[in-house]
């Protein structure tokens, strides 16, 4: 969609009170369109279409740009608006998204199976809208309680996914509980079986089982529980999912034994209404329990897999669409900073060679690129492993694949687009401590996406325990496999001494080969493989403890897991850049590559030298490249950031939009005279009393210097 750039916020009272200006020149607009190539399909377009490949699915983009550009409830709200009224828009925003697209057959649950790409298309536009909290509630309804019920259940708990999808049961995913949140096995709410009635009881035995952080929990109707199954004879069978119906059909009194509440004030996602859930003796039918996995017929548990270790992480893995989710929903908001920081740096003028000269913009200054472009390079070496992922999650050829490429993505996705947020603020200034800059919403909505789907060190940990089981196997006659490949032929050389590095040779040709980047990266991982099973073998030997020898080498393997995720990351990058036949687009996304991969490594030098991989007078070329990189791809900065490819229409800053007067843009946002709700109270009717004018105000003022 071509979206007409216009004021995509609400003008403050404080312009109209405000001496009115002629607009300034805006010649960054113009710098950006002699950046396009002159041919049919501008470059920034070829970055855009690039970017989606395999997700584009342009008739549900198109509908949803349609809804939340014409529609009313989609419209900028106030930066003050109160909790319950944010709430109240959000659940008005979610029902207009579920009837225009998901009622309207559009997008189904079932998509998750038959075409991801549909959903992920569906999560790359409704990121980009606000403070994620619509993107939030709609994922937890439709692909959390949604996903539950369709992976899960079977064919009798399918027919609830119409109305589910619709909008018209609204759910949520109740599996965190108050004491109990990565360690889902054990969660302590039970679902005790009653053969006399064939019901389960779902009890909360302990605050500690409290469920906790449910999103959804002021609006749903039903709820997916997570809770122990636990037969009559008093046999654990572990976490299973329940469907436990805790509202009247008017959608808010609660029905008996439900008590529900607010967990408080969040740092953001306002507009979610994150509750806590307590059950007492609460009975539901037995046919409630979601059982694909596990099933209790004639009063007798049975399930088609026998080890309970693997029927729990069958349950979770059907989980994976919120991992995705998040790393997607991550690299778009990330985009969205860029774009607020890129624009406002090509537009803001800071001194120049001479005090009474012209300033030139921010982004001029080297330490300023040195801090965006990374950033900006590394967004498109996202946008290459989610092309790959969603290609992988699309065919689901291997599971263990893509849930070990899932879950390191979603951490190295989430953690850095949060830890850049905030460096985007700082290279905003002032203008960007500013609500109305927008960048505060992205970091308060983006900061949990360390934690939930799964806390970031835990996925690492899971990512780092693949990569080990593939390394035995790899040494007792089975083969790394799928991306994993590259391992088995640098440990080989590494475990046989042998060195296939050139550790001297520091000219540009070298250091800018695909060759040398994909060598590097991988060396490390293999390496990190090698020292990692290692160091967990080592501190097994001393302690004879599996549980306190890894957590003794977990520094390590948090390294490993996150040196061979930004392997695959470069890996599929290079492979994308190679398979492109457009010369213009290759010939940009090359330098992209060049930069991230050379920013990796210099994110990790320590490493490098330690190993004796690079020696100190290649380490300062590195540096000096990436300097130069920096430099030339900023000339090109703003023509980047359109390639990302963000609507215009919701981007929702004033240092964001493409065109117009920067200042003229930020004073629209302002607030106008201060009003008497600024002051104390007695100090007004003292102001009053005394019937201060501005002829007496000069008698006033003697009394304040003493």
């Amino acid at each position: 969609m071509t979206s007409q750039v216009t004021e995509t916020y609400k003008v403050g009272d404080g312009y109209k009170a405000m001496l009115q200006f002629k607009p300034s020149n805006n010649d960054s607009q113009q710098k950006l369109n002699d950046q396009n190539s002159k041919s049919k399909l501008s470059l920034s377009d070829k970055l855009k279409n690039w970017s989606i490949q395999g997700f584009e699915n342009h008739n549900i983009r198109d509908e949803l740009n349609r809804i939340m550009s014409t529609n009313e409830v989609f419209k900028a709200k106030e930066l003050d608006m109160t909790k319950e009224a944010n709430r109240v828009l959000v659940l008005k925003q979610v029902l207009e998204i579920t009837r225009g697209i998901f009622d309207k057959g559009l997008i189904q649950i079932s998509d998750l199976r038959d075409d991801p790409s549909k959903i992920l298309a569906f999560i790359d536009i409704v990121s980009q809208f606000d403070d994620a909290s619509l993107m939030t509630k709609l994922i937890v309804n439709n692909f959390l309680f949604g996903a539950a019920v369709f992976n899960l259940g079977t064919e009798r708990h399918h027919k609830l996914l119409p109305d589910i999808q619709a909008g018209r049961l609204l759910g949520c995913f109740a599996m965190t509980e108050l004491g109990h949140g990565s360690n889902v096995r054990s969660l302590e709410t039970t679902a005790t079986y009653d053969p006399k009635t064939d019901e389960f009881i779902i009890q909360t035995p302990y605050r500690t089982s409290t469920k906790w952080w449910i999103g959804n929990a002021g609006h749903a109707q039903i709820a997916s529980v997570f809770a122990r199954l636990i037969m009559d004879d008093g046999k654990d069978h572990e976490v299973h999912c329940f469907l436990v119906p805790i509202r009247k059909s008017n959608g808010f009194d609660l029905l008996p034994g439900i008590k529900i509440g607010d967990v408080g004030a969040k740092f953001g996602l306002h507009g979610v209404d994150n509750g806590w859930i307590q059950f007492d003796n609460v009975r539901i039918p037995a046919s409630n329990l979601l059982d694909r996995f596990g099933s209790v017929e004639n009063g007798i548990y049975s399930s088609p897999i026998k080890n309970p270790s693997r029927r729990f992480a069958n349950i979770l893995a059907q989980m994976i669409t919120g991992r995705i989710s998040i790393s997607f929903g991550s690299t778009r908001t990330l985009k969205s900073g860029l774009i607020i920081a890129t624009r406002y740096a090509c537009k803001r003028l800071q001194f120049g060679p001479t005090s009474t000269g012209p300033e030139i913009p921010i982004l001029s200054y080297p330490t300023h690129q040195l801090t965006i472009m990374p950033m900006i390079a590394s967004t498109y070496a996202f946008d290459a492993i989610k092309i790959y992922l969603g290609k992988r999650f699309q065919e689901r050829t291997d599971e263990a694949e893509i849930h070990v490429l899932a879950s390191g993505l979603k951490a190295i996705t989430s953690q850095f687009t949060t830890v850049s947020l905030m460096e985007l603020r700082r290279l905003c200034g002032g203008h960007g401590y500013g609500g109305y800059s927008r960048l505060g919403k992205l970091i308060a909505s983006i900061d949990v996406g360390r934690t939930f789907e799964g806390d970031n060190t835990l996925l690492l940990q899971q990512v780092a325990k693949d990569l080990l089981t593939q390394f035995k196997k790899e040494y007792s006659g089975n083969k790394f496999t799928g991306t994993l490949k590259y391992l088995g032929k640098n440990t080989s050389l590494l475990l046989s001494g042998m060195n296939p590095i050139t550790t001297m040779r520091s000219d540009d040709n070298h250091l800018l080969s695909f060759q040398f980047l994909l060598d590097c990266m991988e060396f490390r991982s293999s390496k990190l493989l090698i020292q990692s099973a290692q160091t967990v073998s080592k501190n097994y030997k001393k302690t004879k403890e599996s549980f306190t020898a890894w957590n003794q080498s977990l520094e390590i393997l948090l390294h490993l897991a996150k040196a061979h995720t930004e392997t695959i990351i470069l890996q599929k990058f290079i492979e994308k850049i190679q398979s492109e036949k457009d010369h213009e687009l290759a010939s940009i996304l090359k330098k992209l590559c060049q930069l991230y991969g050379l920013y990796i490594i210099r994110e990790d030098f320590e490493f490098f030298r330690n190993s004796n991989y690079l020696k100190k007078g290649k380490a300062k070329a590195i540096i000096k490249l990436i300097g130069q990189l920096c430099s030339e791809l900023s000339q090109q900065a703003m023509l980047l950031v359109k390639g990302f490819g963000n609507e215009e229409y919701l981007m929702n800053s004033p240092l964001g939009m493409e065109d117009g007067d920067l200042y003229e843009n930020i004073c629209k946002q302002v607030g106008g005279p201060f009003t008497k709700d600024n002051y104390i109270q007695s100090k007004l009717n003292m102001i009053t009393v005394d019937n201060i004018t501005d002829e007496n105000q000069m008698q006033i003022l003697p009394q304040y210097k003493k």
